[in-house]
């Protein structure tokens, strides 16, 4: 993805919920200006150990308590240092997929398969590193 992209995804990144069209007392409220001044700026400084053109894959195994947060520092180290994050999820919905992020699903019912799994998409993937994506925020 070019860097045009990373900043279109980070730009959709909210930590608002959709809102429920079918809820009649819901009042809509707008996420962003329209101008976009009120984008959040990317971390200055994020996985500096990674070199560019890497592809860095990010594990998903429970849901994440703020999904967008961490979509917000992988978009960041993206169009930083222009790793790939992909997302390695045995659940059948990361929350990462609403951002535009790529990922590849484990199917595998037992532990051993799903690392038979993820061995196999970090070969396709030339992986220069697989990280938990509980402990992102912890880069920034």
């Amino acid at each position: 993805m070019t860097p045009e992209d990373w900043r279109a995804v980070i730009a959709r990144i909210t930590t608002l919920a959709p809102i429920d069209l079918d809820d009649a007392t819901t009042n809509p409220t707008l996420a962003f200006s329209e101008t976009g001044d009120d984008l959040p700026l990317p971390s200055a400084a994020l996985w500096l150990q990674v070199q560019q053109g890497a592809v860095v894959g990010v594990r998903v195994d429970a849901p994440l308590a703020d999904t967008a947060a961490v979509a917000l520092q992988l978009a960041a180290a993206a169009l930083e240092r222009g790793v790939m994050p992909v997302i390695l999820s045995s659940l059948n919905r990361s929350g990462f997929e609403r951002f535009g992020f790529r990922v590849e699903r484990i199917l595998a019912a037992d532990a051993k398969g799903q690392d038979r799994q993820r061995a196999e998409l970090a070969r396709f993937w030339s992986m220069a590193v697989v990280i938990d994506a509980a402990e992102v925020l912890a880069f920034s």
